[in-house]
Formats: structure tokens, sequence, C-alpha cells
């Protein structure tokens, strides 16, 4: 049966209680661990053997001793059931200890695998998938599959295992006194199968507006400063609120079949209690049964009713680990669509020499760029410009295989760049983006990247080199200084300044600039432009810019326009040419000398 996702909240609606295609799959994390699986396996009989005993024992202590009043012999019995007692609760703790460190080891390898696979995704995976969803599958999905294995999956096995005991020893003690209880399980099942089924339901529909609440929540933090300048608080909260409310009102009413639920099989339980002891007594009057028999069910009934009781919840636990488990895989099953490709063809000598031969590149149906040839020289400067959607970031993006084009071929010094290792080809291309993104941890964290290749001596050198050092021996702790989220403490120039630190640091052969100055200020523009002057001496460089006025010195500029390569040529020769960058040109000079 093909399950289906909900959209917003992706739950996968399983017509079955289990998926034995996924739950087989999820053995195989669990198979590592077979030690901590046959411990848990073979502590349940022993649990259910302890518990069926002890009514046994409350049955002889009551026809042997309580109604005869000969108590010798007592003593024995109480401290038999003392001990069973005292077994019971330390079966109990191993079987909790068993089954909690069986579930985390095996959540633990799922999260290793999850995010190794998430690190192999390209870049149009997660344009495509909210990041979000993405965590998600690691945070809340794998502590579903933990909770199914510490209790679920061991426990409901469990629970099964002593509803058989119980009912074979009652059925021993008093096949006829049994029918009593047996008839009172369809009511109870069907019972409980009914309001089971309506709180799957409005839980789902609670699961449903948690995620919109959460959704609304981000929305309203990463909007703050535009809900602000448009006044759309009130409008906001409005629409909050009434999701809010939603929420209490589906949370309320599930709370109130859960209490119905609790409540139906413990009167369901008293009756049969009672029933029990009016046919019983009837028994016990024609001496088919003893008083002590009537005890031990009265017992067993009790703990009938516990597992029974805890069954929906350990059905809705093990369908909502069937649903992650399916999301899981899901994701795993995702195969890169960039990946290395061996080849035996040695490295060559680098040079820095770019050639993009007949490549066209797009995201959807449509093309980004279109039959671009181009040859970039090893140590040549070279500008990309062109309105905004032209296609400059793609097309630097095809380099170090961030993208990859629908046709043609893009080569490093004549070997096509899929011939060579992931890994040495985006350590050979390095980028600054308009924005840098900082990460927690320490300004050395930041420039290092954790890699342990790059000591603090090439970290301290690096920042001398990009002139990044000046505001960071201002800082009371310096290097050490530890960054809010994204470098929030923090100016925008300082931010771009560890970004082109962290070029130095890492020494890329071919370095490429996505508008790197366009988000500072004017005087952290001037230290910016030289640190990066620094940084492209003796390095083929690409430089994306809107700003005409930062790229007049560089050696080559291409205009693009809809994807294509329209001109080509120094910044006077495409001013005497009078073509589109010559407009852009003046359009911008203009611009700049009305401000």
């Amino acid at each position: 049966m093909t399950p289906a996702v909900h959209a917003d909240t992706e739950e996968t609606r399983y017509g079955s209680f289990m998926d034995w295609k996924l739950f087989v799959r999820f053995l195989s994390y669990a198979k590592p661990y077979r030690g901590w699986i046959v411990t848990a396996l073979a502590l349940l009989p022993v649990s259910a053997l302890v518990q069926i005993a002890q009514p046994m024992l409350i049955k002889r202590a009551v026809d042997n001793h309580l109604t005869t009043g000969n108590m010798e012999g007592f003593s024995v019995l109480l401290s038999a059931f003392i001990l069973l007692v005292g077994v019971q609760f330390f079966i109990g703790y191993l079987q909790s200890i068993s089954n909690t460190v069986l579930g985390q080891r095996v959540v633990r390898d799922i999260r290793k695998h999850l995010f190794s696979h998430l690190m192999t995704l390209d870049a149009g995976y997660f344009n495509h998938h909210a990041s979000g969803r993405l965590t998600n599958r690691i945070t809340n999905d794998t502590e579903a599959v933990s909770q199914m294995v510490s209790s679920g999956l061991v426990s409901l096995v469990g629970d099964f295992l002593l509803l058989l005991g119980i009912g074979i020893s009652m059925a021993w003690l008093a096949p006829s006194l049994s029918l009593v209880t047996l008839l009172a399980m369809p009511v109870i099942v069907a019972g409980t199968v009914m309001i089971t089924r309506k709180l799957r339901t409005i839980q789902r529909r609670g699961r449903l507006l948690q995620a919109q609440m959460a959704g609304k929540m981000t929305e309203e933090v990463e909007g703050a400063r535009i809900l602000r300048l448009f006044r759309l608080q009130d409008n906001r909260r409005q629409r909050f609120n009434k999701v809010n409310q939603e929420h209490f009102d589906t949370v309320l009413a599930s709370n109130y079949l859960e209490a119905m639920q609790f409540s139906f099989i413990d009167a369901a339980s008293t009756i049969t209690m009672a029933l029990l002891f009016w046919y019983g007594a009837g028994l016990v009057e024609s001496s088919e049964v003893t008083i002590g028999t009537i005890v031990a069910f009265v017992d067993y009934i009790r703990r009938i009713f516990f597992p029974i009781r805890d069954l929906s919840g350990k059905f809705t636990t093990m369908q909502a680990a069937m649903t992650a488990l399916e999301r899981i895989f899901n994701l795993l099953d995702t195969p890169p669509a960039i990946r290395d490709q061996p080849s035996n063809q040695p490295l060559p000598t680098f040079r820095g020499e770019i050639q993009f031969l007949d490549c066209d590149f797009g995201y959807g149906d449509g093309l980004v760029l279109k039959n671009i040839h181009l040859t970039i020289a090893p140590g040549e400067k070279v500008a990309i410009v062109g309105p905004t959607g032209s296609g400059k970031t793609s097309l630097v993006k095809l380099i170090n295989r961030i993208h990859e084009p629908l046709r043609g071929e893009v080569k490093i010094d004549g070997l096509p760049v899929s011939h060579y290792p992931l890994r040495t080809l985006r350590r050979m291309v390095g980028m600054v983006q308009q924005e840098t993104l900082l990460f927690a941890g320490t300004i050395a964290q930041n420039i290092s990247l954790n890699d342990s290749a790059i000591t603090l001596e090439k970290i301290h050198a690096a920042a001398v080199e990009s002139g990044a050092i000046g505001f960071i021996e201002r800082l009371e702790r310096g290097m050490d200084t530890v960054l809010s989220e994204r470098g929030g403490n923090l100016s925008a120039g300082e931010r771009q300044l560890l970004g082109i630190t962290r070029m130095f640091a890492f020494n890329p052969a071919i370095l490429v600039m996505d508008e790197a100055t366009s988000s500072v200020d004017t005087i952290s523009e001037r230290i910016i432009r030289t640190a990066l002057k620094r940084l492209m001496e003796q390095r083929t460089a690409l430089i994306i810019a809107h700003r005409l006025s930062t790229v007049q010195n560089v050696d080559r500029i291409l205009v693009l326009v809809k994807g294509c390569i329209v001109e080509a040529g120094t910044h006077d020769q495409l001013l005497k040419y009078n073509g589109v960058y010559a407009q852009l040109y003046q359009l911008q000079f203009q611009g700049e000398g009305g401000d």
C-alpha cells in the first residue's frame, strides 16, 4: 500500500499498523547491537513469569492460610512474594536500561548517517527543501524512532507475552471463571479501538497546527524588522492567535478523549471484577473454585487492564515511528546529484586556466546560461557584469561543481572539473560572497573552519594579510572572541574582512568574488578593496559586480544578458563599443551623480 503524505506536515497516513519493509531496513541499524536486543528480549518472559507467579502465591496464601487460620508456612509465602516484587523491580530496571541504551545507540547511528548524507547532497537539493524540515529529520524523526525502541516495540512484545501468560494461567486455574473475562474483552477492545481512531485523527490535526505555529513563529522572528516597519504586529498577532486557539481546542479534545479512554477501561475493569465476584460466588458455593482463586483472578484482571490501557499509546508510538522511518529513508535514498567520478587521469600541474565549452545551464524548464564558450587565462582577472538575473552567479558556480551544466563542459587546466575529486576542486576554488556566513564559535574557529591543517600561526598571518588584525586586536579577547549568531556582534565590514581572512588562510588557487563589497559602508569598502587586491595577486580571479566603478581595472569584462555573453573587453574598449556595458555605466554614472 502506498502511503499518503500530508503536504504541510509530511506525515504519512499508514493504513496498516506496521510497514514491514521499513521495519526490516530499520533492523539493519539495530543489528550491531544484537547483545542488547537479546538481553531486552530475554528479560521479557522472565518479567512475565514473575508477574504471573505473584497471584498464584496470593491464591495459596488465601486458601491455605488466611481462610483456614493456619499461619504455619505463611511467612515463607510472604517472603517469596516480597522476593518476586524485588525481582520484578530489578528486571524492570534492567529492561528500562537495555531498551534506552539500545534506542539511543540506534538513533545515534541513524543521525550520524543522516548528517553525513546531507553533507553529500548538492546545492540544488537544499534550494527545493526547507531547512526546518531537514533539521526535523535529524531531531524529531529520529527521536520518534528512539521512542519506538525504548517504550514501544519491546514493551509491546512484553505486553502481548504477559497477556498470553495471564490468559493461560486463568484458563488453567478456572476455565469457567475465565469466560467472564473473555466475554468482556470484545467490548473493551472495540471501545478502545473506537476511541483510539478518533484520538489519532485529532492528534494528527494537532501536529499540523503545531507545525503551522512553528512556521509562523519563524516568520515573525526572521521578519521582525519588516513587521515593525509596516506596522503589521496586530495583523500577525491575530493570525497567530487564531492558529494558537485552534491548537488549544485540539489539545483539549485530545485530552478529553484520553481521559475517556482511561475512564472507560477503568470502568470496564470494575464491571468485569463485579461480574467476576457475582459469578465466582456461585462457583465458590458449589466448591468449583476457591476464594483464593477469586482473589488471584482479581489480581490477574488488574494486570490485564494496565497493558490494554497502554496499548493505544504504544500503537500510536509505533505508527509515529513508521512515519518517521519513511521520511528518514526517503532522505537517505536521495542520491547526490553531484558526486566524485573516479578517473585514472592524473591531475595536471596547476596553472589556473578555466574553460567553459559550449555550456548550457538551467534550474527548471528554462535556461539560465546559454552556449557559454569562454577561456580565462592563468592569473587573469575577469569581471562579470550584467542585469539582475542574467546568470552571473550561476556561471561561477559551475567552476567548483556547486551546479553542473546541462550541456557542455567546464575544464581547469585542460581537465574536466568532474575528474577532480570534489574535496580537491573545492579547496582549489575559493569564494568571497556578498555576505560572509559566520558560525557559532570564536573568530579563530571561523577563520580556520576548524581545519586542523590551519594552525594559529596561519590564522594570525592571514589576519595580518587581510588587515582584519586591526579590529581583532581591539577586541577584549582577540582571536578567542566568541561570535553571536551569524556574527551579529560584528559590523558588516568586519564580517566581510573575516571572510577574506578565511580565503587567505585556505589559500585557494582560483578566486571567485560575488558582490564582495556591495553590503558594506564606504569606509569599510576601501579597506576591503585593499584586502581583495592583495588576495587576487598571482591568482586567477572572477569578480561579479553590479557597481561598475569597482571593475574598471580588471584584465577583461564579460557582459551577460539573459544567460548569454554579449560583450567582452576592457573597460575602455567596452565604452568605445557603446553597447550594453556603456549603457549600464552611463545609467550608474548618472544615478551616482544625482545622489
